[in-house]
């Protein structure tokens, strides 16, 4: 698919189109929570932003506040999901704040929350849209990848897993997950610390499609998922449920076994040194670490 440039007003997209509205069952409205997650219910779609912080990364109120947001969607049927990021950034990861000098429960009490929300994704009844528009590294690539679709922006936007420059392995549920989408090859790429540009991406089957601006990757994303409205939700959900059916009992393991070993890795002294240089700001020094 080619990268898609921004449209005139009223060209596509479902925001242009008046008849949607007609499907319209649900309030509009927008909250922002404590951790910086906003949420808008529009033509029964739930919108989530990251607006966590400067670099959208995630702390120990995320999880709480997403896995809410997501059982209240859940509640209200909506039928669809879009979550998109903000500052030119759909996550640039967890904040290192949160695992250095920090123990051992504190760090399972920030990463057990988030994993174990990719599983939660994975299992939502309607279809999930992810709008990378900025960089998605480390837990922002991880999550994205239990999307049914992902768009990209076109420029400064990486996706990658830069977990090994500060010491931390990947976690093995999302390297199942990469697997699958890009192959063996790839993935090993990537997780040795090879970041994707937008068309690198889209070459590799990451993302869909790759666009020049925000505005058309949220038409676009809107489109495809008021597409679905036609079908039966009962339907569109057992689809779901059949596409990720060889994951429903892997995924939820592997999850529980990445965040024992994570807080373990996190905690060793390659973790801490490079956790602690990318809070200063410096390279990190891995000559006397094993």
């Amino acid at each position: 698919m080619r990268r898609l440039a921004g449209k005139s007003p009223g060209q596509g997209g479902a925001s242009a189109n008046p008849g949607r509205l007609s499907l319209t069952r649900l309030p509009v409205r927008t909250l922002l929570g404590m951790a910086g997650i906003s949420k808008e219910v529009k033509d029964q779609i739930l919108e989530v932003t990251f607006q966590m912080n400067e670099k959208n990364t995630v702390n120990a109120e995320f999880g709480a506040e997403f896995a809410s947001i997501l059982e209240e969607g859940e509640k209200e049927s909506v039928r669809g999901l879009i979550v998109r990021g903000s500052n030119g950034f759909f996550s640039n990861g967890f904040d290192p704040d949160s695992f250095v000098g920090t123990s051992k429960q504190e760090i399972e009490a920030v990463i057990g929350p988030a994993f174990r929300i990719c599983s939660m994704v994975m299992k939502l009844p309607f279809p999930v849209v992810m709008v990378l528009n900025g960089h998605a590294m480390g837990y922002g690539a991880i999550l994205s990848l239990y999307a049914d679709y992902r768009y990209m922006q076109s420029k400064q936007a990486r996706f990658g897993f830069p977990e090994i420059n500060i010491g931390l392995p990947i976690p093995s549920a999302p390297a199942l997950m990469l697997q699958d989408i890009v192959g063996r090859k790839l993935t090993r790429d990537m997780i040795l610390g090879k970041a994707l540009k937008a068309d690198q991406a889209m070459e590799a089957g990451i993302v869909d499609a790759v666009f020049d601006d925000e505005e058309t990757m949220m038409d676009r994303a809107r489109k495809d998922l008021s597409a679905l409205l036609k079908f039966a939700p009962s339907t569109v959900r057992m689809n779901r449920e059949m596409m990720y059916a060889r994951y429903r009992k892997v995924i939820p393991e592997a999850i529980e076994h990445d965040i024992e070993l994570a807080s373990v890795a996190i905690m060793a002294a390659a973790g801490q040194e490079g956790l602690g240089a990318l809070k200063e700001g410096r390279r990190p020094d891995f000559s006397s670490v094993k």
